[in-house]
C-alpha cells in the first residue's frame, strides 16, 4: 500500500477538506476539525507513511508512533465535537522491537482513548473504508458507538491472516471458506461480519477511493444523523442485542449470561 491507494486518506480528505489540521501528530496519523452538517466534527485517520520510524508501520498499520498519535488526536477533540475514525488499517506493526518497547500499551492508549471520549459524551463513529484487522481495528474504531461500512469486496474484517489460520488449525483453505459461509464468526467480509451485529450501516460505492457526489452524500447524511441522535454514546456491547446477534452470536450471548450469573452469584 501506498499514499497514493490509501482509502483512509482519500476519505479523510473528502471529509476534512477545509478543515483545521491537528498538528504535531506523525505523518502517518491525519487528523482535522472540519463541520458534517453544521456539527463540529474531528475526523482521525492512519495512512502509510514510508518515512516513518518503524519500518513495520510503514504501509499503514498501527505502530507505536500511530496508536499514540491516534490517542492524542481522540483526547485532544474540543468540547463538544464528535469524533469520526476513518478506518483502513491493515493490522498492527508486529516487529521485535514494536513489541519489546511496549507496542501493546500503545495500542491500549488508542483504544482507552475512544473510550473514555464515549463516556464523556463525545459521539463517536467509524467508518470502515478499507482494511480493519486485529489490534489496528480494536484499537482504531471498534470502540465507536456507531460503526458503518462500505459495502465492497475490498473491506477485510479478521484478526488473523488466512494462511495464519490454515497454520493453526492445519485445514485446507478451501475448507476455511467453506467453514466462512456457515459461520459469520471465521468469516473476512464486510457482510458477514454486518451478520453479527456489528455494522450499523452499509453503503454502496462504485469507487471506494473516488467516490460520487451522491454516494459521498448519503455516507455524510448517515454519519451526521448517528452522531446526532445518540448512536455514537452507545457502549459497544449494545451490539450483543442486535436482532443479528441474538441469532449468530447465541453462544456469546450465553458464556456471557452465564459469567454474569456465576459472577453476581
Amino acid at each position: 500500500m501506498n499514499e497514493e491507494r490509501s482509502r483512509g486518506r482519500a476519505w479523510f480528505e473528502r471529509f476534512a477538506s477545509g478543515g483545521v489540521r491537528v498538528e504535531g501528530l506523525p505523518a502517518s496519523v491525519l487528523a482535522a476539525d472540519a463541520p458534517l452538517e453544521g456539527l463540529p466534527v474531528r475526523w482521525i485517520a492512519v495512512v502509510p507513511a514510508p518515512q516513518a520510524r518503524f519500518p513495520r508501520a510503514r504501509a499503514g498499520e498501527m505502530g507505536i508512533d500511530e496508536a499514540f498519535g491516534v490517542a492524542a488526536a481522540v483526547r485532544g477533540a474540543p468540547a463538544g465535537s464528535a469524533i469520526v475514525a476513518l478506518v483502513d488499517v491493515p493490522g498492527q506493526a508486529f516487529g521485535i522491537r514494536e513489541e519489546a518497547i511496549g507496542l501493546q500499551r500503545a495500542l491500549a492508549a488508542s483504544a482507552d482513548a475512544y473510550v473514555r471520549a464515549r463516556r464523556s459524551g463525545h459521539p463517536v463513529a467509524a467508518l470502515i473504508v478499507g482494511k480493519a484487522i486485529s489490534g489496528a481495528f480494536l484499537a482504531h474504531g471498534m470502540q465507536a458507538g456507531w460503526i458503518g461500512a462500505l459495502d465492497d469486496p475490498g473491506i477485510d474484517v479478521h484478526v488473523m491472516s488466512e494462511s495464519a489460520v490454515a497454520r493453526v488449525t492445519r485445514m485446507q483453505r478451501d475448507d476455511l471458506a467453506r467453514i466462512a459461509s456457515e459461520v459469520p464468526a471465521t468469516a473476512r467480509d464486510i457482510a458477514s461480519f454486518a451478520r453479527l451485529g456489528a455494522i450499523d450501516a452499509l453503503f454502496e460505492v462504485a469507487d471506494p477511493q473516488a467516490p460520487a457526489e451522491e454516494e459521498y452524500a448519503v455516507v455524510a447524511r448517515a454519519l451526521s444523523a448517528a452522531l446526532r441522535d445518540g448512536s455514537g454514546v452507545r457502549p459497544p456491547i449494545d451490539r450483543l442485542g442486535r436482532a443479528a446477534a441474538i441469532q449468530t452470536r447465541a453462544l456469546a450471548r450465553r458464556v456471557r449470561a452465564d459469567l454474569a450469573a456465576g459472577w453476581d452469584g
